[in-house]
């Protein structure tokens, strides 16, 4: 297959296909007499799978160093140990963003509670009358987002 091929078949771009043959992600199994490169069809898949990871959040190095250690591995057990150890860090990094992302949720939240109190009101909307305000005169702490705009 040529590299076109393997971007159509993976989804990508040509651009992309040549990108991860520089980076070292894959490499062509031969030339054309006309110079082109040409790849195996487990090439595409290879491209199809790093995309994938790639659009779940990791790491264009991250996925880098998991293809590298399962090349480099002198046994499968080797190679396993490397993968888990990577793919170990990227859930524990996962697990942090979820954790964030579920904090900023209940701020947003909170903020949307405290905002809509704020429907009735006809006050110029300062950061002195906002302090100064019912709402949100005695809170010792804003939401996130109010903070920001207070």
């Amino acid at each position: 297959m040529q590299i076109g091929e393997i971007a159509e078949k993976a989804g990508t771009s040509v651009r992309t296909v040549r990108y991860y043959m520089e980076e070292g992600f894959i490499k062509a199994a031969d030339r054309s007499p006309g110079g082109f490169y040409l790849f195996t069809p487990e090439t595409a898949e290879t491209v199809f799978y790093i995309q994938k990871l790639k659009n779940a959040g990791l790491a264009l190095k991250e996925i880098k160093s998991i293809y590298e250690a399962r090349r480099n591995g002198q046994t499968g057990e080797e190679a396993s140990s490397m993968v888990i150890g990577h793919l170990e860090r990227q859930k524990a990094l996962v697990t942090q963003k979820i954790a964030d992302y579920q904090r900023l949720h209940t701020e947003i939240e909170k903020a949307i509670e405290i905002a809509s109190q704020c429907r009735e009101c006809s006050t110029q909307p300062t950061w002195k009358n906002c302090k100064d305000c019912k709402v949100l005169k005695g809170m010792k702490k804003f939401p996130l987002p109010l903070q920001a705009i207070l």
